[in-house]
């Protein structure tokens, strides 16, 4: 294959993916008419149609559709080769991409220890968002994530990181002005302070109870819902890290503790990215110090009000 048909695959991948050729020379810098003869070249070469093309949109053909799907995976399985091939020295250098969950586990625990990790490797260029929106991995191009739950997707590099535990748990004087809550039902005649998600599933063994929070306040901050439950408002659903230090010092009491429940914390990686020293380096920089910082914050508290 020529340097042409190369230049010409990724002409047509840019027209693909912004949908018009308008959009593609924008972004690429390339002339619009000198997308449109590439990608027509290419079809000429290839002997089929790509694109269907109108005065007002353009789209993909099945046999585009395909064809597109297939060199946009060849396309990143090269662009990865030629990242490895040049990461031969001992510095560390490029950029990483992490998209990670945010509230205190983000801000207070994986965003430190990437900035030492950037400390350690100035040659490295780090871009850390927090969202819990989820991504996809290859069209998103990030190079890790950082989830809690259950993980489906077997074609990608999964590494554990740590066992988040849940905690319910209230006030001193919040609970004296209420019967004893000895089983989740009980948590329906009591106020609750609950985020994003007001169905709370409360899990032992085989056992699942369903609660819906009809009473209460709602915020969706974790740290705004610890100051809740400690100002007295109700009970919360906080991860250990935010309430395990306020336990210890009595100023919160859990309630239900054979109901806590434990979610897996781990790392995501496309196979391709895996294989990029940087991002695998960062990957064993944060298996190694995450547990030990969350101990930490575990005994002192992640805030210091």
């Amino acid at each position: 294959m020529n340097n042409l048909s190369w230049r010409a695959i990724r002409a047509f991948i840019n027209v693909a993916e912004h949908g018009s050729f308008t959009a593609a020379a924008t972004q690429s810098g390339f002339s619009k008419a000198n997308l449109s003869q590439q990608v027509t070249e290419l079809e000429s070469d290839l002997g089929v149609q790509l694109l269907y093309r109108t005065t007002r949109k353009l789209r993909l053909t099945e046999v585009g559709e395909g064809y597109y799907q297939r060199c946009k995976q060849a396309m990143q399985q090269l662009d990865s080769a030629a990242e490895w091939a040049t990461q031969s020295t001992e510095e560390l250098k490029g950029s990483i991409r992490i998209n990670a969950v945010g509230g205190v586990i983000g801000e207070e625990l994986i965003a430190p220890i990437v900035i030492d990790f950037q400390k350690q490797h100035p040659g490295i260029r780090v871009d850390l968002d927090f969202s819990s929106v989820r991504v996809d991995l290859i069209e998103d191009k990030y190079d890790l994530v950082i989830r809690m739950g259950d993980l489906r997707d077997s074609t990608l590099i999964v590494r554990q990181l740590h066992t988040i535990k849940t905690r319910y748990v209230a006030s001193p004087k919040f609970l004296k002005g209420y019967p004893p809550i000895a089983k989740p039902a009980d948590l329906s005649s009591v106020p609750l302070i609950y985020g994003s998600i007001a169905q709370w599933i409360l899990s032992r063994g085989n056992t699942q109870k369903v609660i819906q929070a009809e009473q209460g306040i709602k915020l969706v901050s974790g740290r705004a819902m610890r100051h809740a439950a400690l100002a007295g408002l109700g009970i919360t659903r906080l991860a250990d890290i935010y309430v395990q230090a306020d336990i210890n010092k009595n100023n919160l009491v859990e309630v239900l503790p054979g109901w806590s429940e434990s979610t897996q914390l781990s790392m995501i990686c496309p196979p391709l990215r895996h294989q990029l020293t940087r991002v695998s380096s960062l990957m064993e920089w944060l298996k190694a110090n995450f547990s030990k910082l969350y101990r930490q914050l575990l005994l002192n508290g992640p805030y210091s009000n």
